[in-house]
C-alpha cells in the first residue's frame, strides 16, 4: 500500500512539474498571449531613437507596416501590402524568448525562392513544400504591447488590433 502511494506521489510530482517547468523540448508551444492581430506602432535604433527611414543598399526603405497575424491553430500571415503577405505556421520558442515561424513558399515558386532552394536555404517538409525558418526574439510582450529585435539591434513594436 506504502509502495502504490511512493509511486502514485511520484507520478503526480512528475507530471506538474513538467507543467510548471516548462514545455518538452519536442513541443511547439503556441504563447497564447502572442494570438491574435498587431499592427505596426514605432521602430526605434538600438539607441531609442525613433527611425522613419531605413537605408539600404536597395535604397530607402519607409517605416510602417506590417500587420502580423498569429492565430491559435499555429499558422500565421505578415501582411506588408494587400498584394504581399507572408503565410505560414509558427510556435514560440520559450527558452530563447523567440517566435519561429515557418515561411511557406507560395507555388509556383518564385526565381528568388528557387535560387534560395538551390542554396539548401530552404528546407522541405514531408509534403514535399519548401520553407525558410525565421526567428523573431521578443524583447516585450504585454496584453497590448509587442516588441521585437530587429537587425542592427533596432526594436519594432506593434499594437494588439482591438477585434
Amino acid at each position: 500500500m506504502i509502495h502504490q502511494l511512493k509511486f502514485g506521489l511520484l507520478l503526480l510530482a512528475t507530471t506538474l512539474s513538467t507543467q510548471v517547468f516548462g514545455q518538452n523540448k519536442s513541443e511547439k508551444y503556441l504563447k497564447p498571449e502572442l494570438v491574435g492581430t498587431w499592427e505596426f506602432s514605432i521602430l526605434k535604433d538600438h539607441e531609442g531613437h525613433k527611425i522613419d527611414t531605413i537605408i539600404t543598399s536597395m535604397g530607402k526603405e519607409l517605416v510602417g507596416n506590417p500587420i502580423r497575424m498569429y492565430r491559435s491553430d499555429g499558422t500565421y500571415a505578415i501582411k506588408f501590402t494587400p498584394q504581399n503577405t507572408d503565410n505560414g505556421q509558427w510556435y514560440f520558442d520559450n527558452k530563447n524568448q523567440s517566435i519561429i515561424q515557418l515561411f511557406y513558399y507560395s507555388k509556383p515558386y518564385s526565381t528568388t525562392a528557387n535560387y534560395l532552394i538551390s542554396l539548401g536555404h530552404a528546407k522541405k517538409d514531408e509534403n514535399g513544400d519548401y520553407y525558410e525558418i525565421i526567428t523573431t526574439k521578443v524583447i516585450e510582450l504585454t496584453e497590448n504591447n509587442l516588441t521585437i529585435l530587429e537587425r542592427e539591434g533596432r526594436q519594432r513594436t506593434f499594437i494588439r488590433k482591438q477585434n
